[in-house]
């Protein structure tokens, strides 16, 4: 299935596009996958509930990987390039989202009323720092996830809230949150994790999945990093819960529009917020939050892409480039884009190159 850009250019979707079913919903996902045993390579173990299936990507992309236990939790695990955008549109299905972000800019943004074989351990690519990103969609709500091309290496926990709170005793104010989202609004926690966490995600990254033995070690190692997460909440109590309205969702997404293609101010995120009529703390949270990055990273990252479009067309000088990326300094360009790059402007501008573009790893 595949979607349109406002440009009306075609927008490739990820798993619940590609793979689900018309609703559009992870369980789709994994009925697809059980259904063609013959495309997807799979592991079940019946007498515990354990299932397993990989999609390949092919030439060097990666992979996915999705887990479900007794159909009570639901696991997605990408470990992939894209080289363009792609975007996955997800809707309440009664579930917390637990997110590990552990490699690669991740964008969400939101809309009311529903808008070749690998490794055999994936040990070469080891785990160092995650964060835990906790919500849950209210019913009323749909939200868009934005992968920006580049690598990625993501673990997305599906969970009812009722067994975080039940049988995990999680007791905090967040709980209560995800288990009655308020209406138009959507319930987040972030924690930073700790290294239980990591050597749990690395283990669970490690299993080879080549019997149904890994299935029951997948199976313990999700539980892990379940009870994992069950502590991190209690712990830190309410700290880290936002709730975002409608108003704030729209005003963080002309936040990304204006960093994405105005380059002649200089902002911060003082400045945006203030021109946004909004507070440089809630800004900051909320981009974070629904972008998977910082304010600064998200300007670099389209100044240099900019800047690299222009040197590739070669009909501006390097100063004349700088200053349209919003540059006073010629220096300060050429040390910025040779950090971002690893190349000189100069050598860019020889080159050619430009920002990569080609067909998705899903095609």
């Amino acid at each position: 299935m595949t979607g349109q850009q406002a440009d009306g250019a075609a927008v490739r979707g990820l798993w619940r596009r590609e793979y689900g079913d018309a609703g559009g919903s992870l369980r789709g996902v994994f009925r697809t996958l059980a259904a063609h045993p013959d495309r997807f390579p799979a592991l079940a173990d019946p007498s515990q509930g354990l299932y397993s299936a990989r999609v390949d990507l092919g030439a060097d992309r990666g992979f996915f990987r999705f887990l479900s236990i007794r159909d009570q939790i639901l696991c997605g695990i990408s470990d992939c390039t894209l080289t363009e955008d792609c975007h996955e549109d997800v809707r309440d299905e009664g579930l917390i989202e637990l997110h590990f972000q552990i490699e690669g800019p991740v964008r969400l943004s939101w809309d009311i009323e529903a808008s070749s074989a690998p490794p055999a351990r994936g040990n070469d690519h080891p785990v160092h720092e995650a964060t835990l990103i906790a919500l849950r969609c209210a019913p009323d709500l749909a939200y868009t996830v934005r992968f920006p091309p580049g690598s990625y290496r993501l673990l997305g926990i599906y969970i009812a809230p009722e067994m975080l709170r039940d049988s995990l005793a999680v007791s905090t104010g967040a709980i209560e949150r995800f288990l009655n989202p308020p209406p138009g609004e959507i319930p987040i926690v972030e924690r930073k994790i700790n290294m239980d966490f990591v050597r749990a995600l690395q283990a669970l990254w490690d299993i080879p999945f080549e019997s149904p033995r890994d299935l029951t070690r997948a199976s313990a190692k999700l539980t892990e990093i379940i009870c994992l997460v069950a502590d991190a909440l209690d712990d830190g109590g309410d700290e880290g819960a936002q709730s975002f309205s409608q108003r704030d969702l729209d005003m963080f997404e002309r936040a990304r529009d204006i960093l994405a293609t105005d380059f002649s101010k200089n902002y911060s995120a003082s400045t945006l917020a203030r021109d946004l009529g909004t507070n440089a703390t809630k800004l900051k949270a909320g981009f974070k939050f629904f972008y998977g990055t910082t304010i600064f990273e998200y300007r670099k990252k389209y100044r240099m892409d900019y800047a690299l479009t222009l040197l590739a067309k070669g009909d501006m000088t390097i100063a004349e480039i700088a200053e349209s990326a919003g540059y006073k300094r010629q220096a300060s360009f050429t040390s910025a884009f040779k950090l971002h790059f690893g190349m000189l402007p100069s050598t860019a501008k020889q080159s050619g190159a430009g920002p990569a573009r080609g067909k998705t790893p899903l095609e």
